[in-house]
């Protein structure tokens, strides 16, 4: 571990995989074999589970939970007390072999309270509403809300919505076209 980390005296981190310049706030728990790139921000009352990867510019905001079988690319985004789940069917003292794979992409923001359904992809720079379940794939650069999360639009990397005329849309300087196929293509 970097001496450039932050750990309050009231976490318990359990791991020394954790990169420059990241921060852990009181009351989070960190289990052993978890990664956790550079430059994060991990709030107060988080947990973490083993096996759990975060990459770089990760921020994790209060009340969250991470457990095995996610994984966070750089950059992303997890509001307020977003609940991940690993298990479709779970029941008490059943212990999964494995637990699912929920894969949540490059620069993708998730608005507090939502839940995630485990096995699910999100896409890079996706936004997904407060208070949606996700229980399907979302897109890159797809928009979704609600219970169940659905297709609401598509937006850019800064999170701008975006409106795409003749299958082209330009937003802060970033050009993005629409394929017929309804997949968004950062140029």
């Amino acid at each position: 571990m970097s001496s450039n980390v932050f750990i309050h005296p009231n976490a318990l981190v359990e791991t020394n995989a954790i990169g420059d310049g990241t921060r852990v706030w009181a009351f989070a728990h960190v289990l052993p074999n978890v990664v956790i790139g550079n430059d994060c921000n991990i709030g107060d009352h988080c947990f973490i589970e083993s096996g759990v990867r975060l990459g770089n510019s990760v921020t994790l905001k209060n009340g969250v939970s991470v457990w095995e079988g996610v994984t966070l690319d750089d950059k992303v985004f997890v509001g307020p007390n977003v609940a991940f789940t690993n298990d479709l069917y779970p029941r008490s003292k059943v212990y999964l072999e494995a637990a699912r794979e929920t894969h949540v992409s490059e620069g993708a923001s998730i608005g507090a309270n939502a839940t995630i359904v485990s096995g699910v992809r999100l896409g890079k720079y996706c936004l997904i509403g407060a208070g949606a379940v996700v229980t399907r794939d979302v897109a890159d650069f797809e928009l979704v809300y609600g219970n169940p999360a659905k297709h609401k639009g598509w937006v850019g990397i800064d999170g701008s919505p975006l409106t795409f005329i003749n299958n082209a849309a330009t937003v802060g300087g970033q050009h993005y076209s629409l394929t017929p196929n309804q997949k968004v293509i950062l140029h």
